[in-house]
């Protein structure tokens, strides 16, 4: 078999790979809601460093409040009116904590976790390489001297309770990152890999956060559904239906949540009345595809409203045309 042939067959295999991979692949719909199982505002508390790299533990503290304010579901306490507020009351709230200090901390601020923590390695690395600095037809015929700079980053984090006072997560985490320059490339310092590396572990604390404290599942309003294994497929997103023709459709997935969460589903008409109301049961991975018959329904803005477990996951507002 020549090199040709055998490139051909590569790439008919990968053609049916993929497309054996998208019969079986169910869409998720269109929009994602993130539900608070519990109340979770957050203060991140200054960390402590017991490495020997000078100012880690600001880096870290900040990766950290910088990725939760931007997660769904999370309320972030500003850490510049914290610094304020505990020096004026002049308390500590750097690294561990007691439970007395917490429950103080959450008192003043009104958050309910905390969290913390201490750097507690930094490592660092630069080793003798080489890099490839020529390629023909996906292959590298020459390479250089390079040297590779590498960095590991060792945190402990607590989450805590701020009503309570107590450790409700510990996280022992660990991050990397390098990057590798040819000889005679100029070597910036390893700060911005250490930020790399903080970012990474700011993404575990977020992880950690989200999956304890939150539930999700993925909506969408459609013209019309089809069946597809387990679950179903929206076609023609939208949210205007026809009273005389259209069924409202609604595709819901629960891509996280407990085993027989109940759920409620609830159409509200134009003059904010309910319409209808499924009482449902969900467990993680199931999917849901609910429907109304606008026929009859004066022209107007409705809405649809999902309640997971007692907290509201979606308002959604849709259209009824005549």
């Amino acid at each position: 078999m020549d090199e040709s042939a055998g490139i051909l067959i590569a790439i008919v295999v990968g053609v049916l790979l993929v497309a054996a991979f998208l019969v079986f692949l169910i869409p998720e719909p269109a929009v994602r809601a993130v539900i608070a199982s519990e109340r979770l505002d957050v203060a991140v508390l200054a960390f402590t460093n017991s490495s020997s790299w000078p100012s880690v533990e600001e880096t870290m503290a900040g990766r950290i409040e910088t990725q939760l304010v931007n997660a769904d579901g999370i309320d972030v306490y500003s850490r510049v009116q914290l610094d304020a507020l505990l020096m004026e009351h002049a308390l500590s709230g750097a690294g561990f904590l007691d439970p007395t200090t917490a429950v103080e901390i959450g008192t003043l601020t009104g958050v309910s976790k905390l969290v913390t923590g201490s750097v507690y390695a930094v490592d660092t690395t630069a080793r003798e390489t080489d890099i490839c600095t020529q390629w023909v037809s996906g292959q590298c015929v020459e390479r250089s001297p390079a040297t590779e700079y590498s960095v590991r980053i060792r945190a402990e984090i607590e989450v805590v309770d701020a009503r309570t006072g107590l450790i409700e997560r510990a996280l022992d985490l660990t991050a990397t990152d390098s990057t590798t320059l040819r000889e005679g490339s100029l070597f910036g310092g390893f700060d911005s890999l250490l930020a790399n590396a903080a970012t990474s572990i700011a993404g575990d604390v977020e992880g950690a956060l989200t999956a304890a404290y939150t539930r999700e599942m993925r909506y969408g309003l459609y013209a019309s559904v089809e069946t597809k294994r387990d679950g179903y497929v929206g076609d023609e997103e939208t949210s205007r239906f026809s009273a005389s023709e259209d069924l409202v459709h609604l595709v819901a997935h629960f891509t996280r949540v407990e085993r027989r969460e109940p759920f409620d589903l609830i159409w509200v008409g134009a003059d904010g009345a309910e319409i209808s109301r499924v009482e449902d049961v969900v467990s993680q991975g199931d999917w849901r595809h609910y429907t109304l018959d606008p026929f009859g329904l004066p022209s107007g803005r409705y809405s649809v409203r999902g309640i997971l477990s007692g907290v509201e996951a979606f308002d959604e507002p849709f259209t009824v045309l005549p």
